[in-house]
């Protein structure tokens, strides 16, 4: 029984000292580990500006967490402080992160605002994508001298800006459409995606990839002393038992050596240990943090990288998956969609439209197909799969905004896949035509 004259806030945290280093994202170590080699080439890619040449063009990928926007700031920050003694104008922009920005025009305009004086901003509407790259070109103009543009998650450019940007951007000085004669320009694309550049056009890809640098997954050893750098910041004295940081990097370099899914399981086991009243973060907290921190990621895919109908792609697939005796062919997707759609106040989108939404899940990794070749007269199809586990990704469904969009008899289903036993599996009545169909949404 709560009493609601006391107060349940506590005045103090006796687990956190401070948490803003565990937001990676936001905060900006005085200590780089493990990229010493990484930090060599970028200085060598960009030793040009500062000699008096013109800047290339460096293309820096890796798996998600592993460093390289991190790096990228640091190398910034001397790049530019070298330049400034020697007398060498450069001017950076960025990172801008590509993500945030769906269409072109989001895109150059941002790009554009980075150079103009608050009262002269560019709206978010209001003129033609040409007239906004018109724009670009004005302002890198009038600054002259170098100017270096990075670009985060550069594969989120939205695909009718692609070649604008890492084609015809990079080589504008050169170009009879834009007027750039005291300006010389680099582009510093990030990926996650490693295969990003193949996919580009040859011309494209000859430019972007001038200079390449990949950052690799961290390993066990490497993480530990991460994690216990971020964790020496953020957590009190003698609150984390000994146990914790090693587990956490053990399990971070199992996974795919991010930094912050470490960062993440270490905060989520103070948050444990802080509900229950405990003054220390035990192995046990780290072991429960691990367990949930899954479902943790894919809630937040589900708020930051996907549309509503690649989520609801993504939901269809997931339920054809763990179907009783279905596979998650094209067709069993789309009848799922639609029916998840409905459900979700969602407009239903066409056949082929789901084509594309699976296409583009692909190539962010949430599912992958394998085509099947069914023998003489079956011809071949495709069956898709999830790369996480169906049961996380449910669990995230539940807490997301799309929970609304799940059959009401999904915890029975998955019980019997989790169980292995879809295959012996039947609807209540299979005679009965309104229970024919195994999924229920009311």
């Amino acid at each position: 029984m709560v009493q609601t004259d006391e107060n349940p806030f506590e005045g103090k945290d006796p687990i956190f000292k401070a948490k803003q280093p565990l937001k990676k994202d936001s905060f900006d170590p005085d200590t780089i580990f493990h990229r010493d080699e990484e930090i060599n080439h970028y200085v060598n890619s960009l030793q040009d500006v500062v000699v008096g040449h013109d800047p290339n063009n460096v293309f820096v990928y890796g798996p998600t967490g592993v460093g390289k926007t991190a790096v990228t700031k640091w190398v910034r920050d001397k790049l530019l402080e070298k330049a400034s003694e020697q007398d060498v104008p450069l001017k950076i922009v960025g990172p801008v992160n590509c993500r945030n920005y769906k269409s072109s025009y989001r895109l150059v305009s941002r790009l554009v605002n980075e150079f103009r004086e608050p009262g002269d901003k560019l709206p978010k509407s209001g003129y033609s994508t040409d007239t906004v790259f018109e724009f670009l070109y004005e302002e890198i103009e009038s600054v002259g001298g170098n100017v270096l543009i990075i670009l985060d998650e550069i594969d989120n450019i939205p695909p009718d800006a692609r070649n604008d940007f890492l084609y015809d951007l990079p080589r504008a000085e050169a170009s009879e459409n834009a007027a750039i004669d005291q300006a010389r320009i680099g582009l510093i694309g990030i990926s996650n995606d490693l295969k990003f550049v193949d996919s580009l056009e040859p011309k494209v890809k000859s430019t972007l990839g001038e200079r390449e640098i990949k950052f690799g997954p961290y390993d066990a050893n490497e993480l530990r002393d991460i994690l216990g750098y971020y964790a020496d910041l953020s957590f009190h004295n003698d609150v984390l038992s000994t146990e914790v940081v090693p587990l956490a990097a053990a399990f971070t370099a199992q996974e795919r050596g991010d930094v912050r899914q470490g960062l993440k399981i270490l905060e989520k086991a103070g948050e444990y240990a802080r509900m229950d009243g405990s003054t220390v973060v035990t192995e046990d907290y780290t072991r429960r943090a691990t367990e949930s921190i899954e479902t943790d990621e894919i809630l937040d895919c589900f708020k930051n990288d996907l549309t509503r109908q690649q989520a609801l792609t993504y939901i269809a697939t997931t339920l054809a998956i763990i179907e009783p005796e279905h596979d998650a062919r094209t067709k069993r997707i789309y009848s799922l969609y639609s029916s998840i759609a409905e459900a979700a106040d969602s407009k239903v989108r066409s056949e082929r439209k789901i084509y594309e939404f699976l296409d583009q899940l692909s190539m962010q990794g949430f599912v992958r197909s394998e085509d099947r070749n069914l023998g003489r007269g079956g011809g071949r199809r495709f069956v898709y799969q999830v790369t996480d586990d169906p049961v996380d990704i449910i669990n995230a469904v539940v807490k997301s905004d799309y929970s609304g969009a799940l059959p009401n008899n999904v915890w029975n289903i998955l019980k019997h896949h989790k169980e292995d036993e879809s295959t012996s599996f039947e609807a209540p009545d299979p005679d009965d035509k309104k229970q024919q169909q195994i999924w229920q949404f009311t």
